[in-house]
């Protein structure tokens, strides 16, 4: 292992795990819904094959304890219990899957078969309870948080029981098993449970498990490449070879390229290998091949080829290897938190994000107004300078590539008119009763999500009294003694008229000039 760098297989997960966690943040349509399917599927394949791979391992130890005896038992000892421990909690995770999909899909879904899932026959894969239902649960105390647990003691045995003897690999459990909520700030408290699986569609809730999982099995990989490497490299002969794939970019988008690394597991570096794709013939160093694939269609792809190897009775043999990716869009979404407009004068909350793209390599421009960052998750405060329209444009930063990803044009209104009340009298008509209990005045605004007030400033009371009209202002929200007088002197049946209503947006000079209502006065 080359110590302090990434290996192909980690960057594989990080970045599926950006894909997940930005496409989040769209709305769920069908095509999103399908791409999680096939982010699945690719999920499930890495977890057959690193599975594969830690049993072939695993099998040097009993071969190196026959050629070697006691200088060996000590390693495969630790192995063995490795293996056992991670089968535990990957199975566990496995059954967490399965309840979810049962559960939404009912009992005899055929997405379940002999304990495997296949993502494309999920019913119900947008359904946004059932997670909250098992993994959260009522008052915290839903089946992520058991995960959680359980996933920190075993990284606890591991880097306590296992290897405690190398910072390397303690450094890559711990990243890799890190449960922090990575936007967790002054702006996002949630826990790690809560903000992964909050109203999270069913395939969403499996594809984050099922990187778990491969997270949790590209643990035990190093840690028995850890153990194996304690015996020597040396003294073993290898017995078992397989070809695996390494595919970091299992989501990529049209018109940038990717790039996959095939290996045979359980190597030896005396073995001479090259791996073969579409007539072309790539070197391998220390068993790995880098195979470039590109994102040139919309759709999911697919790269096969071959490994040929010289066994060690000097034979050549053939192992052939298979992955898939999937070529998305570059695809913004800014998404207004409250409405579909700006409003002029108050503070318009919006989330931007870029799908595949990291909120750190995306820059935003606005016309006509300002867009203030909070925090570090993609949230902006919008606050538009005049009436008419203002456009959003954002680039990103896409493979060390600055690459437009689109302008959004939004509707620049004028914060509307509250409507005015005797106190919430809506009414067309008021006891005499109502009309001594009532002090005054009131706007208020009615189907408005933003927190906006207004504060009445004056109005005039007017009442046709043998049919001559009689007046009374106020310089305020409150009826004066000489209005309050003229309303219940007022006869049954007459008319009261609240004219030249004027209101002010609290905290600003923003007056406005209020409709005229007017109740009859009942018994």
């Amino acid at each position: 292992m080359a110590g302090g760098k990434q290996t192909p297989r980690q960057k594989m997960i990080n970045m599926m795990y950006l894909v997940l966690t930005a496409m989040l943040a769209l709305n769920v349509s069908a095509e999103i819904v399908d791409a999680f399917a096939k982010i699945e599927r690719g999920l499930d394949q890495t977890i057959i094959i690193t599975d594969i791979k830690n049993v072939n391992t695993l099998n040097f130890f009993e071969n190196a304890v026959a050629e070697l005896g006691q200088k060996a038992v000590e390693w495969r000892d630790k192995a063995k219990i490795t293996r056992d421990r991670t089968v535990e909690i990957k199975n566990y995770i496995q059954d967490l899957k399965i309840e979810l999909i049962r559960t939404a899909d009912g009992e005899q879904t055929t997405a379940v078969v002999d304990g495997r899932i296949y993502a494309d026959s999920i019913g119900k894969m947008d359904d946004l309870n059932v997670a909250n239902q098992i993994l959260l649960g009522v008052n915290d105390n839903g089946k992520a948080y058991e995960l959680h647990a359980k996933v920190l003691e075993y990284k606890e045995f591991l880097l306590t029981d296992v290897v405690s003897d190398n910072a390397e690999i303690e450094s890559f459990i711990n990243e890799l098993l890190d449960f922090s909520n990575p936007k967790k700030g002054i702006t996002d408290v949630r826990d790690w449970e809560t903000f992964t699986f909050n109203s999270t569609p069913l395939i969403s809730a499996v594809a984050l498990l099922s990187k778990i999982q491969v997270d949790i099995l590209n643990c035990e990989s190093y840690v028995l490449e850890h153990l194996r490497s304690r015996i020597g490299k040396d003294d073993l002969k290898i017995s078992n070879v397989e070809a695996a794939v390494s595919n970091p970019n299992g989501m990529i988008m049209k018109g940038s390229s990717g790039e996959a690394e095939v290996f045979l597991v359980a190597f030896d570096e005396s073995i001479q290998a090259e791996a073969h794709v579409g007539g072309r013939t790539i070197p391998m160093r220390g068993g790995r091949a880098k195979i470039p694939f590109s994102g040139s269609n919309i759709g999911p792809g697919a790269v096969s080829g071959d490994i040929t190897y010289r066994n060690a009775s000097g034979e050549t043999e053939r192992r052939n290897f298979k992955f898939e990716y999937y070529v998305v869009e570059p695809s913004l979404a800014i998404s207004p938190t409250k409405m579909n407009v700006f409003y002029l004068g108050v503070d318009n909350p919006i989330d931007l994000s870029v799908s595949g793209v990291s909120q750190k390599d995306v820059d935003v421009n606005i016309t006509n107004g300002t867009m203030t960052p909070v925090g570090q998750g993609g949230s902006y405060i919008v606050k538009p300078t005049a009436i008419g329209k203002c456009n959003i444009s954002v680039t990103a930063t896409v493979n060390g590539e600055k690459k437009n990803m689109g302008v959004r044009e939004f509707r620049v209104k004028r914060v509307p008119n509250p409507e005015p009340s005797l106190f919430g009298i809506t009414g067309k008509s008021v006891t005499r009763g109502q009309l001594s209990a009532v002090q005054g005045v009131v706007a208020e605004m009615k189907d408005f999500d933003f927190d906006l007030h207004f504060d009445v400033i004056s109005f005039t009371v007017e009442v046709m009294t043998a049919d001559f009209l009689k007046a009374e202002s106020s310089n305020s929200a409150q009826f004066t003694q000489a209005q309050r007088k003229l309303m219940t002197d007022a006869k049954v049946g007459s008319k009261i008229f609240i004219t030249e209503i004027k209101a002010k947006v609290r905290g600003t000079n923003d007056v406005r000039d209020l409709p005229t209502i007017d109740y009859k006065v009942g018994g």
